[in-house]
């Protein structure tokens, strides 16, 4: 019995040795999905370049609260940038006091913090990648 449990444990070992990748990230976790068009294909990545992932968390809590709000920003994430507005929405404020550059952020790529509704100017995308 010993020399079968030897040889499965040198098959396992062997088995991980050869999957080097399983302890690195690995760009193919990365792909979403992939497009195939005649002698094209086009290779939808996941990408979190750039983004805090505490900052999307937080406003997404802000936004919950509020749901008025929430639509007020996704017709105008410029609103983002006016201080009265913006003094008018105490969460808004402590929000923006809490992440300073969230601001041009939200204003630059709003699909990463907003949904879009009736009277958006821009349009969707998904947490993670840039409009």
């Amino acid at each position: 019995m010993k020399p079968f449990a030897y040889t499965i444990c040198a098959m396992t070992i062997a088995a991980f040795m050869s999957f080097p990748a399983l302890a690195q990230d690995s760009s193919s976790a990365k792909v979403t999905g992939v497009v195939q068009n005649g002698n094209r294909t086009i290779i939808f990545e996941r990408s979190n370049v750039d983004l805090n992932l505490d900052q999307l968390s937080a406003f997404s809590e802000v936004t919950a609260s509020d749901p008025a709000l929430a639509g007020r920003l996704a017709r105008d994430p410029s609103l983002v940038n006016n201080a009265g507005f913006v003094s008018k929405h105490p969460a808004l404020q402590q929000y923006f006091e809490k992440y300073p550059n969230a601001r041009q952020d939200i204003a630059d790529n709003p699909g990463n913090y907003l949904t879009p509704v009736n009277g958006s100017s821009w349009s969707h995308a998904p947490a993670g990648m840039k409009d």
